[in-house]
């Protein structure tokens, strides 16, 4: 009895060992699967903005009217110093982003053309394309993603698209970036592999798993700080980009709102920059915009870099072209704002420019709007930093001007 009572306790210590592994098995098979799909989601979204960055960074490199000219190889030819010299940026861009196509589409005699194309294998251009959903949301003017699978002969490709804007404020073209989404099915696959080795060799397979895991969320978490910081930070300056620029208003408005606290918001206009890059190069142009990022950075005592915390910091974020605009808090009063204004113009030509400066009489415009002061609206506070610094740079260049009504009224009349 007894050895038949051991032999019972032995058989259901396996069956609950053998539960207990089953049950194992089954939550993790559950989390892995979930898992799975959460990373493809992370995944998904990050080479959107991969994408969608990428495609926004190309447009600025691409000169709209001369892009307006460009519909036949005469006209290439015509004007083959600007041309090739576009192209090869862009394909610099393509080396250093990791995308696999960037090319500008435009409608040429009723049909859709290529204008620029990266790929170094097939240099041809003016040929027909067919456009995808994405292309056709950005010909409408929409900046256009989403992780859309586009198949053609040349393989599988995350597609995104932003217009190219023309002088009229239409949309006389596009800009595309292609990523392979090679890592995306990979991970699929794996994950599946993963899946029917769980059901082989369970609790071997699960340490695996774990372990498998660990390094891919790593392996994503690195992947999403690289792709985080190309959607939100600027290509050329490294400083925040508009989207985040306005996400991180949001929340400092809603919490100086509750707090009190009061901040100057700066709209700020490089004067002469386009004397800069006609007359020196693009790449001297982005030279100095990586200057003037620097400077504006470093402005402040105890600045800080930008990043997203609790708290109002002084913040400095490219929003387009050579435009500007710089978050500066503990500011309330107008005399305090001329001052701060008055300390950035001030220390300007002291800077490492003065090639920049004395050759092409480069300056700051600087527009200010105070919060709550003026506006405890950051969207209403924008617009009347833009519409002071409009009257900055028509009235006496490298000078600022804090918003008044009167200001307002005349951009209406």
């Amino acid at each position: 009895m007894f050895s038949m009572g051991k032999s019972k306790l032995q058989q259901v210590t396996l069956i609950v060992i053998i539960g207990f592994l089953i049950i194992v098995f089954g939550v993790v098979i559950v989390l892995t699967v979930k898992n799975t799909g959460d990373l493809q989601d992370i995944l998904a979204d990050s080479v959107e903005a991969q994408a969608l960055s990428i495609a926004s960074a190309a447009r600025e490199i691409i000169d709209a009217d001369k892009f307006a000219t460009y519909n036949s190889y005469d006209d290439i030819n015509a004007d083959s110093a600007a041309y090739y010299g576009t192209r090869a940026r862009l394909r610099a861009l393509q080396s250093e982003t990791g995308a696999t196509y960037i090319y500008a589409l435009k409608q040429i005699n009723g049909q859709y053309e290529f204008v620029f194309d990266t790929d170094v294998e097939d240099e041809e251009v003016f040929i027909p394309y067919e456009l995808e959903a994405v292309h056709e949301q950005a010909f409408i003017g929409k900046d256009s993603s989403g992780v859309m699978n586009v198949q053609d002969e040349w393989g599988t490709y995350n597609t995104a698209a932003v217009p190219i804007w023309g002088a009229d404020g239409r949309v006389i073209g596009i800009v595309s970036a292609d990523i392979e989404d090679t890592f995306i099915r990979r991970s699929s696959d794996t994950a599946q592999r993963n899946a029917v080795f769980l059901s082989v060799t369970m609790v071997v397979t699960m340490a695996v798993m774990i372990a498998a895991l660990i390094i891919l969320l790593r392996r994503v978490t690195q992947m999403q700080s690289k792709l985080f910081k190309m959607a939100n930070y600027d290509v050329i300056t490294g400083l925040p980009n508009r989207q985040y620029l306005m996400d991180y208003l949001a929340r400092i408005s809603a919490k100086a709102e509750k707090s009190n606290e009061s901040f100057a918001l700066m709209f700020i206009d490089l004067d002469n920059f386009k004397k800069v890059n006609d007359g020196a190069g693009h790449d001297a142009g982005d030279e100095l915009l990586r200057h003037i990022a620097t400077y504006l950075e470093g402005v402040h005592e105890n600045s800080k870099a930008f990043r997203p915390s609790a708290g109002i910091l002084n913040v400095s974020a490219r929003i387009g072209g050579d435009e500007f605009l710089k978050v500066v808090p503990g500011i309330s009063t107008e005399a305090e704002a001329a001052a701060a204004a008055q300390k950035i113009l001030d220390n300007f030509h002291s800077q490492t420019l003065d090639r920049f400066i004395e050759k092409y009489n480069v300056g700051l415009s600087i527009g200010i709007a105070l919060f709550p002061y003026h506006s405890a609206n950051f969207n209403v506070l924008i617009k009347y930093a833009d519409i002071a610094m409009y009257h900055a740079k028509h009235g006496t260049k490298h000078s600022y001007r804090i918003y008044t009504d009167e200001m307002g009224q005349e951009t209406i009349e």
